[in-house]
């Protein structure tokens, strides 16, 4: 399905969504280019754009994070088709990264995290997933040489 993003009503996290609130999946999704997230290198990173119908209705779309597809993949097989009127459970989280210091991770209804975070299923069965992580950001320094005074320390 081609699925025009752009005229899309974006999912407002912060009025429109709360923790544990049931979703269903509303279509299959597209991977775009990312228009705020870019790789060290400067190229575009990848992201998973999907829409949800919400409990009142409405139809709101989101990017999901790779984390977030590969749960979505573990639990419903990797053909994205498949997953439409699928139910999830958004699960608010904290985020460093979000701006609003959370985030929401979705996830079938009859999963939960146990006392250390891990997901399990409804059989009590730890979801293993593999987090592949995007190379840091952080550039190492050389060393200059220059040795330092704590005297000039200003704190």
């Amino acid at each position: 399905m081609k699925i025009n993003i752009n005229q899309t009503k974006f999912l407002n996290k912060d009025t429109e969504l709360a923790h544990k609130d049931i979703l269903v999946v509303a279509n299959e999704g597209i991977w775009e280019d990312s228009v705020r997230f870019k790789r060290p290198d400067g190229t575009p990173q990848s992201q998973f754009n999907v829409e949800f119908k919400l409990k009142d209705g409405n139809v709101r779309g989101t990017s999901l994070n790779w984390t977030n597809v590969k749960l979505l993949v573990k639990a419903f097989g990797d053909d994205s088709i498949t997953w439409i009127g699928k139910e999830v459970r958004a699960w608010k989280t904290k985020s460093e990264k979000a701006k609003s210091g959370f985030s929401y991770i979705f996830v079938p209804i009859d999963w939960i995290r146990d006392e250390v975070g891990e997901w399990v299923d409804a059989t009590g069965k730890i979801i293993d997933v593999e987090i592949k992580r995007e190379p840091s950001a952080v550039k190492e320094v050389e060393d200059d040489g220059d040795e330092i005074n704590p005297d000039e320390i200003p704190f």
